[in-house]
């Protein structure tokens, strides 16, 4: 699932090749997305804030694809909103890790989806430097089934 992912997203999300993202992890539960410090590097000798962002979204975006994928009327997946705590900077490689809300919250996506044709979730990734957490990201999906 990794290799396939990853070569979805370069072949559609092209600045996702053009930042060195990596799949590293693909599955229905979690979604790890890693990135050079070298291509996402600012003034300050740290990952570029908008890179963070950008592999943190790129995690959800994708957690999300995977899942939705075997839908029949999987349609578009669009980000509405996101928030970002940056809380340490970060000086290395680096990887954003998401994964699905509780189960709860997840079937009833499923469901408002499956009748209405569209539906919102929120997905959290996280990035740590040295085992403590860098980056606390959450953003808002939307799922939209094709008309």
């Amino acid at each position: 699932m990794q290799k396939e992912l990853q070569d979805y997203l370069f072949s559609h999300i092209p600045i996702s090749k053009a930042m060195g993202a990596e799949v590293i992890e693909a599955s229905n539960e979690t979604v790890a997305v890693k990135a050079p410090l070298s291509t996402n590097i600012n003034h300050k000798s740290t990952a570029f804030g908008g890179s963070l962002q950008a592999i943190a979204t790129l995690s959800c975006w994708s957690l999300l694809h995977i899942n939705l994928r075997g839908m029949t009327n999987t349609g578009e997946i669009v980000i509405t909103n996101s928030n970002i705590d940056y809380i340490k900077p970060v000086t290395a490689d680096f990887t954003a890790y998401a994964s699905l809300p509780d189960e709860r919250r997840w079937q009833q996506f499923i469901r408002t989806f499956e009748r209405r044709g569209k539906a919102r979730i929120q997905l959290t990734a996280h990035i740590y430097q040295d085992d403590e957490l860098a980056l606390d990201y959450t953003g808002t999906f939307a799922a939209i089934a094709p008309e």
